[in-house]
């Protein structure tokens, strides 16, 4: 009896390219959306495992992630609230075996969810969880949140605010100082910041906070709390906070950040002895009412342009307290404009508030005055109050200049403020950790490994014919290469193997739709543009690679390798860059026509980062900028778009296929790799688009298969000018035939099609004629994309991984090696450890396979819901 057993070794995704997609938890966890999953990763994990797990049950892209928190002192996350394009928010919590479920669905909006807010306070002890959802359809949803178990928590919409034609954007909950009074701020597309307060459990607009000039992007709220150590005295008394007062941060698209201060008025005429009131109440009333002057609408507006005032605004709330209401005033003041970026600030937030030990040795909730903000200048910066004046200064500033990076979405704090995380146009994240945090209080923020991954569907992927490395291209114009880590992690000698992108070989203008490797160090990659381009390993990669599998054999040719590539200022192709290249760029630099000189080789490309072996992954800038692989051919030859290449398991010839409506345009073109010339008579057999080309792993015949829903067979001649002809074609299901797959033996190949079926094929001898003949008909549920035969015999028995067009991966077995005429299911993946659109491709791993008592294979997948996956598959082998 079999016992497979199924684990997912890596997941590769790249963060949506949204402000509010992601949140820090309390605990080290960072969840973010990531196309229509959230992801979950640990940043500071010391293994760097990366993504650990994909939730997947919305039907469209996430828009925004935030963490439930509860507590009254030492506060945790409870839950996971998200918000999508498909209108619906969704509640995702740990059940108690540990595993995240969907624990509830909000449906009420009529358009996407596009912002999310939720309470952030010094003590959250209510029962029911308040947040808020903000929608494209105009309309603020309030929601309150109530466990029923484990599995299902019970949400209710209390209220629903119409904005009329505004769009939220930005949304932010917190309590009103010394009070259980909620107060919503609401960020939108007129520029003001609108505040709700809550009364009889319904907010009530209550002021609009002006300012800025252009839409509210950010918001965010702080508890002052009063520092330990003695106060400076030297500030005036003015700028002095107070404990327990309010902070609101907001950050627009006019490049500025606003502090807005809450305050509770504590010497309210209303409340003195009437006795008292009748003497002075005149001249009382009237110093409150000048120093708490509410500014009218028409007083704030001075030829268009928004009147900065220094004056406060009121706000009235009835506060309950021991049985009874009272009248609480309000003051709301401007305190302090954050000017130092130079484009649009899309992200602020506070440092979360930790536990502090006063002077007796007691827990004290603390919330330090930090507010980290991120934009599309390429920088995030941190602010703090000096402590002499209490102005706020940019302290530490973190980014890039120049280089290729299109700036920041968000910034996150984690919780004890030594760690920071950006991610941006390329769905990377970008981690930096202030390494002298723990010693004082000096600023010394380096970068740290992450994470990072496409942002658009994966259309193919292809190990090289070592099978040391993984090379992922997509509809993002990029393609990535993925290789594990190996390295000690810890003092007991253990070795950790975690995968990472230690490369970006191809940056293009167009999608790309097809790779496959030529060599161990050379590929081919087909897109839109109607080229192929062939790609070579610099030794820069070379001999990082080898740094980081441990592995000395592979350093091997390098002496006629160049040592990288750029892209040239104006160019299209990556250049080959030589150790002479470096030579005279040093030169150059010191002459005088350094700057006409330069001018092949960009300027982002310094002579120190060609030439660097790296020791550890590379950050994503060093990825966009250093990690080239030179282009050293294009063949051409066809009239559209790539859609499939595949090259011969000796290297060489190269097959390739173009989208095609009629015969004159189906044809399967071969190039010679010795030459790179394009051979003459391309083979002709379809009349539709060839989908897939596959060489059989004795290189006798190449298989193809086409939206003509037909197969073709061409037999290899060494003899002549072409070294493949046309043999058999069959006209094999009733719909498109997506993909194809050689046993490793050769005697079998299966099909795969939109028909939701899978043929396997065997030669059979017919009136003294090969013919090929289909044995078994795989019936599935859904329409079929990706196949592949696994590399061996499994207790003598074919395996073939399928995967589907809703995303999942089934893996089917034989009856054994001499009855393979039945066929029946041994594996269905868990939806967890699948996709959740079309699977693309499936490749296995053809080496370092031992056949032991246990079988470990490995099987790379990718999809069009931006994932590339790598899974574990552990069967038991009876020898």
């Amino acid at each position: 009896m079999l016992f497979p057993k199924v684990s997912l070794e890596f997941t590769s995704i790249g963060c949506n390219k949204l402000p509010q997609v992601a949140s820090w938890g309390y605990d080290g966890l960072l969840a973010f959306g990531a196309h229509n999953y959230i992801a979950l990763y640990y940043p500071e994990d010391p293994e760097s495992k990366g993504v650990i797990a994909t939730l997947s049950g919305h039907k469209d892209k996430v828009n925004c992630v935030e963490f439930i928190n509860r507590d009254e002192t030492n506060q945790t996350n409870i839950a996971i609230v998200s918000g999508s394009t498909d209108k619906t928010a969704r509640i995702w919590k740990k059940n108690r075996s540990g595993k995240w479920i969907n624990s509830a669905i909000l449906e009420s909006h009529n358009e996407s969810i596009n912002t999310l807010g939720v309470i952030r306070s010094g003590n959250i002890t209510i029962e029911k969880d308040l947040f808020a959802t903000g929608s494209s359809d105009c309309v603020i949803k309030i929601w309150e949140r109530s466990e029923l178990d484990d599995t299902k928590d019970l949400v209710e919409c209390i209220q629903t605010i119409n904005l009329g034609i505004k769009y939220p954007l930005a949304l932010a909950i917190s309590y009103l100082p010394e009070s259980k009074v909620p107060i919503l701020a609401c960020g939108s597309t007129d520029k003001k910041v609108l505040l709700f307060v809550q009364k009889n459990n319904q907010f009530v607009e209550s002021l609009s906070l002006q300012g800025h000039e252009n839409w509210v992007r950010s918001l965010s709220f702080a508890t002052y709390t009063t520092p330990i150590s003695p106060p400076n005295n030297n500030i005036k008394q003015e700028y002095k906070l107070q404990g327990g007062d309010l902070l609101l941060a907001s950050g627009s698209q006019d490049k500025y950040v606003r502090l807005w201060k809450f305050s509770l008025v504590k010497n309210d005429p209303e409340k003195f002895d009437k006795g008292k009131e009748n003497e002075n109440e005149s001249e009382k009333r009237f110093l409150i009412k000048d120093l708490l002057a509410n500014v009218s609408e028409n007083g704030a507006l001075s030829g268009g342009k928004v009147q900065l005032s220094t004056k406060a605004h009121i706000i009235d709330v009835e506060v309950a307290k021991e049985g009874s209401c009272n009248n609480q005033r309000y003051s709301v003041m401007f305190e302090a404009l954050l000017m130092g970026h130079d484009d649009w600030v899309y992200s602020v937030r506070w440092q979360p508030p930790c536990l502090i030990k006063d002077f007796e040795g007691n827990l004290k909730y603390h919330q330090p005055m930090t507010i980290l903000t991120s934009s599309s200048d390429k920088s995030m910066m941190i602010w703090k109050p000096e402590a002499d004046t209490g102005v706020w200064v940019n302290l530490v500033r973190v980014g890039e200049i120049g280089g290729y990076t299109l700036g920041f979405f968000g910034g996150l704090f984690n919780k004890e403020g030594n760690c920071i995380i950006g991610h941006g146009h390329t769905g990377a994240f970008h981690l930096w950790k202030n390494v002298d945090k723990d010693e004082s209080d000096e600023q010394n923020w380096k970068p740290q490994v992450s994470i990072s991954g496409h942002f658009n569907s994966v259309k193919d992927i292809s190990w090289d014919k070592d099978f040391n490395y993984l090379v992922s291209v997509s509809l993002d114009q990029t393609a990535r290469l993925f290789a594990p880590w190996c390295r000690k992690v810890s003092s007991n000698d253990k070795i950790s193997l975690t995968w990472h992108e230690i490369a970006r070989p191809q940056i293009h203008g167009y999608d790309i739709h097809c790779i496959c490797f030529v060599n161990k160090w050379r590929y081919v990659s087909g897109s839109d543009e109607k080229v192929i381009r062939v790609f070579d390993a610099p030794r820069t990669f070379v001999q990082s690679l080898s740094r980081l599998l441990n592995k000395e054999e592979i350093l091997e040719e390098l002496e006629s390798k160049p040592l990288g590539a750029n892209l040239p200022a104006l160019g299209l192709s990556n250049k080959a860059v030589f150790q002479t290249d470096i030579e005279n760029f040093e030169k150059a630099a010191q002459d005088e026509e350094f700057l006409s000189r330069q001018s092949y080789v960009h300027s982002s490309s310094t002579p120190n980062s060609l030439i660097q072996t790296l020791s550890q992954p590379p950050f994503e800038e060093h990825l966009l900028q250093h990690t080239l692989w030179p282009e050293i051919d294009k063949l051409y030859g066809h009239g559209f778009e790539l859609i499939s290449v595949g090259a011969s398991h000796d290297g060489k010839y190269v097959a390739s296929a173009c989208k095609a409506a009629s015969a004159e345009h189906a044809v399967i073109r071969l190039y010679d790799t010795s030459t790179w010339k394009e051979l003459p008579n391309p083979l002709q057999s379809h009349t539709l688009t060839v989908t897939r080309t596959k060489f059989s792993h004795n290189d006798k015949y190449l298989l193809t298969v086409s939206r003509d829903r037909m197969w073709s067979i061409f037999e290899r001649y060494d003899e002549g000018t072409t070294p493949y002809k046309f043999v058999t074609k069959n006209r094999a299901h009733a719909r498109i035939i997506w993909d194809c797959s050689w046993s490793h033996d050769d005697t079998l190949f299966a099909t795969g099609s939109r028909d939701k079926t899978v043929k396997i094929w065997t030669q059979i001898m017919e009136q003294e004629q090969i013919q090929w003949k289909c044995i078994f008909v795989i019936k599935l549920q859904e329409a079929v994309t990706a196949i592949d035969f696994a590399p061996i015999l499994i207790n003598q028995r074919y395996l073939l991984a399928i995967g589907l067009e809703n995303g999942k991966i089934i893996i089917y077995q034989s009856d054994d090696e001499q009855q393979s005429e039945k066929w029946n299911e041994f594996i269905e993946v868990d939806k967890d450890e699948c996709h959740i659109c079309s699977v693309n491709r499936l490749m296995w791993k053809s080496k370092d396979i031992q056949q032991s008592e246990n079988v470990k294979l490995q099987l790379a997948s990718c999809g069009s819901d931006y994932c590339v996956r790598l899974l574990n598959i552990i069967v038991e082998n009876h020898i």
